[in-house]
C-alpha cells in the first residue's frame, strides 16, 4: 500500500493540524492591495451612470475588487495553510466548479456595490453604508463559497469569528469606501491618499480572511482511491491564475502612472505656450474637468510674437478683438477650417518656417499678415477642442473677456511682483504673476441634456471651490484666486449682460492709459456695461430732451442743486417738476454707486443717445435703450476704489457692442472674414492639390470655366443683374445671408474668388429716381466685365462697402462728445 494511501487513512476524518506560512501571509496582503488600489482608481475615473465609458470602469473595478482583491487573496492565503507535516497529498484541493463560481459571484454583487455608489461628487452616507455593506458581503460570501469548495477537506468554524469576520469586512469596507468618497468629492484625492484608501480597503478584505482562518480548522474526507475520477485543481494551479491576474492589475497602476506622469509633464509644457482651454458649467454652476481635474484644452500655438516688445498679446490689442468677435459667431469661420489648415502646413513647408516661432513671427509685418497664421491657429485649436470634448464648433463657447498667465515663476520674482501691487493699466485686476505662457478660455453653459451628454463621455462636474486649487497647481495658472475667477466665469457663460429698454443715466468716464489710448470704468459683474441707473419712465419725449439742453455740459453738482430746486413745489406737482425730482434722485443714487468725489466735476451730455438693450424675445435683434450720459476724464493715476467698478480698455469695450445675440454686427462681421481670408486661403490652392488641372468635381471645373469665360468678353456693354448669377432664394441678399458666405460655404475655392472677377456696383436711388422701375428688385446691383474698370474700381463699391465697415456705437458717439468738451 503507498506511503500516501496509508497516511491519509490514519487521519481519515480527524481534524488535521495546521500551520501558516508568513511569506505567503505577507503575499496575500500584497495581492489584495493591488487589487484594491486599482479598484479606486477605475471608480475614481468614473463619471456618470451611462456611457460605454463608464460601463467599462464599472466592470473593470469590479473585477479587480472581486477578481484580485478577494478572489486572488483568498488563495493565496490558503496556500499560507500548511496542514499535517507539509505532505503535498495532504494539502487543500478545490473543486474546479466551486472554484469557478466563488470568480463570479463577488464581481456580480460588487457591481450591485458600486451602482449603488453612484458616481456623482456629493457623498451620500446611505449610498455609501449600502455599497461599502454590500462589498463587506461580497468579501464573505466568496470566503465561504471558496472554503465550501474544498474537496478533500471539511471546514469546521468557530461561530464567533465567523460573526467577527462579517463585521470586519463591512465595517473597513464601509470606512475606505466613505473617506475615498470624502476626498473624491472636494478633489483631495491625490495618488497617494488613493493609495492610503486602497490600504483601508485591502485591510477589510485581509482581516475578514484571517480572522475567519484561524477559526477555521479542517477535517479530512474519506480517502478516494480513484482520483483520476474528480476534477480537483490543485493549490499550485490557483497560484498561477492569482499571478496571471496580479500581473494584469499592476499592470493597469501602471499605465495609470504612466498616464499621470506624461499628462503633468505636458501641462507644464503647455504651461510655456499659448493655450486654449474650455470652460463648460452646468445648471447648478460647477464646472466640468476631466478625472483628473484638468480642464479640456489645445495648444494654440508655442509663443506669441508681436510687432515689438510692448506689443503683448491682451484684450486691448486687435487680434483679442478678431478672436473675441469670431466666438461670437462661430459659423463665419467653421466653413474654413479645412483650408486653414492647409495654408498652416503650406506655410510650414516655406523656407524658413522649420519652426513655430518663425511661423508665428510678425517681424516687418502689418497687422493684417502678421495676425493671420496665430487667427488661423486659434481657430484650428478651437476646432481641435470642439473635437476633443464631442461638439460642434459652434457649441464650444465663447472667449472669455481676460487672459490668465501660466507658468512657474521663480519666488524672487513672484516676491518682487507682490510687493507692486498698482497695475495702472488694469486698476489692480491684473493678474499679478505673469509666467511664460498664455491660457484663454471659451465658456459657455450647458443644459441637464448637455451636460449628461458630457458626464456620459468621462467628464465630470465639479464644484467651484473644491476644483479651483487643483486646476491652478496642474495647468500652472499664475491666478491668487482662481476660485473668483471660475466664478466670474459662470455668471459669463450663463447670463448675457444686456441694459433693459427704457432710459438709463449713465457714466463714460475715461482714464489715459500710459502707453496709448483710454479706459473706460464698467461695472465689474458686466464688463460690456457703462455705470447706468434706470430712470423711472420708458421714453423720452421732446420737451424731456428741451429740459436737459438747458443743462447741457453742467457738473453734476451743479445739476443736483438745479434740479433739487426745480423739484420742489406745491402739490400736484407739474410734469417738469416731476421730471426733476426723478432725474434728481437718479444722479444722487449712480453718485453714490460711483463713490468719488471726482464724480461731482463730471458734466452732462444733453443730448441722448441710443445704445443697444434687450429685444423682444431671444430671436429679435436687440433693441435700443436711452442713455442720458455724465462724461468724464479721470487724472492718469487714479485708481478705481469702488467694489463695484474697474477699468477696461475703450477699445475693447467698444468691439463687445457688436457681439449682442442677434446683432446684425454678426453678418457684417463674416463678411469681413469670408473677405479677408479667401485670397490667403485660395492663393495655395493650385500648388498644394496639384493645379486646377483635371478637377475631380465637374460642377466646380464648370463654374470656373464659366468665370474664366467672362474675362474673355470684350465687349464692354456687357452687364448681368448680379441675381442671375445667384439662385433665386438668394436674390435678396441681407446681412443674415450674404451670398459671399454663401458660396465660400458651398464651394471650396471661396466666395473671395468671384470678387476678384465680379464688381458690384450699387446705386443709391433716392424716392421717384428715374432708375426706381428698372431697378430689379436688387437696389441697382449689378455685375460688370471686369475688363472695362479700371484697378481702381475692382471689388465692392459704393454701399456694398459701407455695408462691411463696422458701424459707430453708441461708445463712438459718447468718446467724440468726451474729447470735444475737454
Amino acid at each position: 500500500m503507498p506511503i500516501d494511501t496509508v497516511l491519509w487513512q490514519d487521519w481519515e476524518g480527524q481534524i488535521v493540524p495546521r500551520a501558516f506560512s508568513a511569506g505567503y501571509v505577507v503575499l496575500s496582503y500584497l495581492v489584495s492591495y493591488v487589487g484594491a488600489w486599482t479598484t479606486l482608481e477605475l471608480i475614481n475615473r468614473r463619471t456618470a451612470g451611462r456611457g460605454l465609458y463608464n460601463w467599462s470602469l464599472l466592470f473593470g473595478s469590479s473585477i479587480s475588487m472581486g477578481g484580485v482583491s478577494i478572489w486572488c487573496m483568498h488563495y493565496i492565503s490558503n496556500q499560507a495553510i500548511i496542514l499535517g507535516d507539509g505532505e503535498p497529498p495532504m494539502q487543500i484541493a478545490y473543486s474546479s466548479l466551486f472554484t469557478t463560481v466563488s470568480f463570479f459571484v463577488p464581481i456580480l454583487v460588487l457591481l450591485a456595490a458600486f451602482t449603488a455608489l453612484g458616481s456623482d461628487d456629493g457623498v451620500s452616507l446611505i449610498r455609501v453604508t449600502v455599497g461599502g455593506t454590500l462589498a463587506g458581503l461580497a468579501v464573505c460570501g466568496m470566503h465561504y463559497l471558496g472554503q465550501a469548495g474544498i474537496s478533500n477537506y471539511t471546514s469546521v468554524y468557530n461561530i464567533g469569528n465567523v460573526v467577527g469576520s462579517v463585521i470586519v469586512a463591512v465595517v473597513a469596507s464601509i470606512v475606505a469606501l466613505t473617506v475615498f468618497f470624502v476626498l473624491r468629492a472636494t478633489w483631495t484625492n491625490s495618488l497617494w491618499k488613493r493609495a492610503l484608501c486602497g490600504l483601508i480597503l485591502a485591510g477589510a478584505v485581509f482581516g475578514m480572511h484571517w480572522l475567519a482562518s484561524v477559526g477555521t480548522q479542517y477535517r479530512l474526507r474519506k480517502y478516494n482511491p480513484n482520483p483520476s475520477d474528480s476534477h480537483d485543481i490543485t493549490g499550485n494551479t490557483t497560484v498561477i491564475v492569482v499571478i496571471v491576474l496580479s500581473i494584469a492589475a499592476c499592470f493597469i497602476l501602471i499605465v495609470f502612472a504612466f498616464l499621470a506622469q506624461r499628462r503633468r509633464s505636458n501641462s507644464a509644457n503647455k504651461a510655456r505656450q499659448v493655450v486654449l482651454a474650455c470652460a463648460i458649467f452646468d445648471s447648478n454652476r460647477r464646472i466640468m474637468v476631466t478625472s483628473e481635474g484638468l480642464l479640456p484644452n489645445e495648444k494654440v500655438t508655442a509663443s506669441y510674437i508681436g510687432l515689438s516688445q510692448d506689443d503683448v498679446l491682451g484684450i486691448s490689442y486687435p487680434v483679442f478683438h478678431w478672436l473675441f468677435r469670431t466666438t461670437r459667431n462661430w459659423s463665419s469661420v467653421s466653413g474654413l477650417i479645412s483650408r486653414m489648415r492647409q495654408h498652416i502646413e503650406y506655410k510650414s513647408t516655406l523656407p524658413g518656417s522649420n519652426s513655430e516661432a518663425n511661423l508665428n513671427s510678425n517681424e516687418g509685418k502689418t497687422f493684417h499678415s502678421g495676425s493671420i497664421i496665430f487667427r488661423e491657429q486659434f481657430c484650428i485649436a478651437a476646432a481641435d477642442l470642439a473635437k476633443q470634448i464631442d461638439e460642434p464648433l459652434e457649441d464650444v463657447g465663447i472667449l472669455f473677456d481676460e487672459i490668465f498667465h501660466t507658468g512657474q515663476t521663480t519666488k524672487s520674482r513672484a516676491r518682487k511682483l507682490a510687493k507692486s501691487q498698482h497695475d495702472l493699466e488694469r486698476d489692480e485686476k491684473a493678474i499679478p504673476m505673469h509666467g511664460k505662457g498664455q491660457l484663454l478660455f471659451l465658456v459657455r453653459r450647458a443644459s441637464p441634456k448637455e451636460a449628461g451628454k458630457l458626464a456620459a463621455s468621462g467628464y465630470r462636474f465639479a464644484d467651484i471651490k473644491n476644483i479651483a486649487p487643483l486646476v491652478a497647481r496642474s495647468m500652472q495658472i499664475n491666478c491668487n484666486d482662481l476660485n473668483s475667477r471660475l466664478a466670474t466665469m459662470s455668471e459669463y457663460a450663463t447670463e448675457a449682460h444686456i441694459l433693459q429698454p427704457g432710459v438709463h443715466l449713465a457714466c463714460f468716464a475715461l482714464r489715459a492709459r500710459i502707453r496709448s489710448g483710454f479706459e473706460v470704468l464698467v461695472r465689474k459683474d458686466a464688463r460690456n456695461q457703462l455705470p447706468t441707473i434706470p430712470l423711472p419712465f420708458d421714453t423720452l419725449e421732446d420737451w424731456m430732451v428741451d429740459y436737459l439742453s438747458q443743462l447741457d455740459g453742467w457738473t453734476v453738482s451743479a445739476c443736483l442743486k438745479y434740479l433739487c430746486l426745480k423739484g420742489k413745489g406745491p402739490d400736484p406737482f407739474t410734469e417738469e417738476q416731476k421730471f426733476a425730482a426723478q432725474l434728481h434722485a437718479t444722479l444722487v443714487v449712480l453718485e453714490s454707486e460711483i463713490d468719488t468725489p471726482l464724480f461731482s466735476e463730471a458734466r452732462l451730455i444733453a443730448k441722448p443717445v441710443s445704445a443697444p438693450c434687450r429685444g423682444a424675445n431671444d430671436v429679435e435683434k436687440p433693441g435700443q435703450a436711452m442713455l442720458i450720459a455724465f462724461r468724464l476724464i479721470f487724472p492718469i493715476q487714479y485708481q478705481a476704489r469702488s467694489q463695484k467698478f474697474e477699468f477696461t480698455p475703450l477699445s475693447f469695450f467698444r468691439i463687445q457692442q457688436y457681439v449682442y445675440k442677434n446683432s446684425p454686427d454678426h453678418a457684417i462681421f463674416a463678411r469681413k472674414i469670408h473677405r479677408e481670408f479667401g485670397p490667403i486661403l485660395n492663393k495655395q490652392r493650385p500648388s498644394m492639390e496639384g493645379g486646377p488641372k483635371n478637377p475631380r468635381n465637374p460642377r466646380r471645373a464648370t463654374f470656373l470655366e464659366h468665370v474664366r469665360g467672362m474675362k474673355s468678353r470684350s465687349s464692354p456693354d456687357v452687364r448681368r443683374p448680379l441675381g442671375a448669377w445667384i439662385p433665386s432664394s438668394r436674390a435678396n441678399p441681407s446681412l443674415d445671408s450674404s451670398s459671399e458666405i454663401k458660396l465660400v460655404e458651398t464651394q471650396t475655392f471661396g466666395g473671395i474668388m468671384v470678387s476678384q472677377e465680379v464688381s458690384v456696383d450699387i446705386k443709391d436711388l433716392g424716392e421717384g429716381g428715374p432708375d426706381r422701375e428698372s431697378d430689379d428688385g436688387m437696389r441697382g446691383m449689378e455685375l460688370c466685365d471686369r475688363k472695362e474698370m479700371s484697378h481702381g474700381q475692382m471689388g465692392t463699391r459704393g454701399r456694398a462697402m459701407k455695408e462691411v465697415e463696422d458701424p459707430e456705437t453708441y461708445v463712438d458717439t459718447l468718446f467724440t462728445f468726451c474729447m470735444e468738451g475737454r
